[in-house]
């Protein structure tokens, strides 16, 4: 949980989806303004004394401003703040709108609440520290980086920041879309670490309220044990003129990655768990999986 409580935006002109997400994110200390109304959001979000945001949470589908015209117009007012959108719409073309807009993420309704509450912790702590990381990098022309875990020792935020941290400065990414880009990598670190690793299936996933979470309580088991906990999880990446390439292995029985449905398969982008690939997929310039199915190589080209 981010030291500093996070202050979240949100914007739905459902009532009661409204009030539901609100209790979530309050009930883990998030400090939420909500707003049934576009317009309204954003003349809060305009005013140089309003609250420093460090997230924007908006229906996609509502009367007068939608959330693709709240994304367009919060990256033209900061540039650096992260929106994810939600929508009960079933349609790949909104996810994929959401990414190419610079979406952070996207979920579908009736919101995975437990998996919204991570991605925004997730998101706010990457978008904090990813900024004190910027300067002093425009020199940089080549650099490789070898990090090597254990299950039990992988600290993906910690890890996170030094994937990110050179994107914008070195033209691979930019502010608009660098959210979404360190989203990617994130999905790419956990589909190693929880289902490589340590073969957890996301079927078991409940949502916020659930009494147990099996898929949790799965987690903490396998972590503990030393099958699991001792395999190894392995990050390398390359960063040259052009290219930016980011290979992730982990120790685990690897998968059919020749079974991969295309990103644009609307059902499969619909489901609220397993769709990392596909998302990471959308994101990158390009994915490769070695035969295995157990090492994803990710690369951006350089933008400018």
């Amino acid at each position: 949980m981010a030291s500093v409580p996070p202050q979240v935006m949100l914007i739905d002109d459902d009532r009661s989806v409204l009030e539901m997400v609100e209790e979530a994110l309050k009930s883990h200390g998030m400090v939420v303004h909500p707003f049934n109304d576009g317009r309204r959001a954003l003349g809060l979000l305009e005013q140089a004394d309003g609250p420093a945001f460090d997230l924007v949470v908006s229906d996609i589908n509502m009367d007068g401003m939608d959330g693709f015209d709240v994304i367009h117009r919060v990256k033209g007012i900061r540039p650096h703040l992260p929106v994810v959108l939600m929508t009960a719409e079933s349609s790949v073309d909104y996810a994929i709108r959401a990414m190419r807009m610079g979406a952070a993420n996207f979920f579908m309704k009736p919101v995975p609440l437990r998996e919204m509450v991570k991605s925004v912790f997730h998101l706010v702590e990457t978008h904090r520290e990813f900024r004190l990381a910027q300067e002093g990098l425009k020199g940089l022309i080549e650099e490789r980086r070898h990090f090597f875990f254990r299950s039990d020792e992988l600290d993906i935020p910690g890890l996170m920041r030094h994937l990110v941290e050179r994107l914008v400065p070195m033209g691979f990414a930019t502010d608009q879309n660098i959210d979404v880009v360190a989203m990617a990598y994130h999905e790419a670190l956990v589909n190693a670490l929880e289902h490589g690793n340590l073969e957890l299936d996301s079927d078991l996933k409940a949502d916020l309220f659930s009494d147990e979470d099996p898929y949790d309580a799965l987690r903490k088991e396998r972590l503990a044990d030393p099958a699991y906990a001792d395999r190894a999880i392995e990050v390398e990446t390359h960063l040259s003129d052009e290219v930016y390439e980011v290979l992730i292995t982990d120790g685990g029985p690897g998968f059919h990655a020749h079974q991969l449905v295309s990103p644009e398969d609307a059902a499969h982008q619909a489901r609220h768990c397993g769709r990392g690939l596909p998302l990471i997929q959308l994101v990158m310039d390009e994915v490769l999986f070695n035969d295995k199915g157990n090492q994803i190589r990710m690369a951006l080209k350089r933008k400018s």
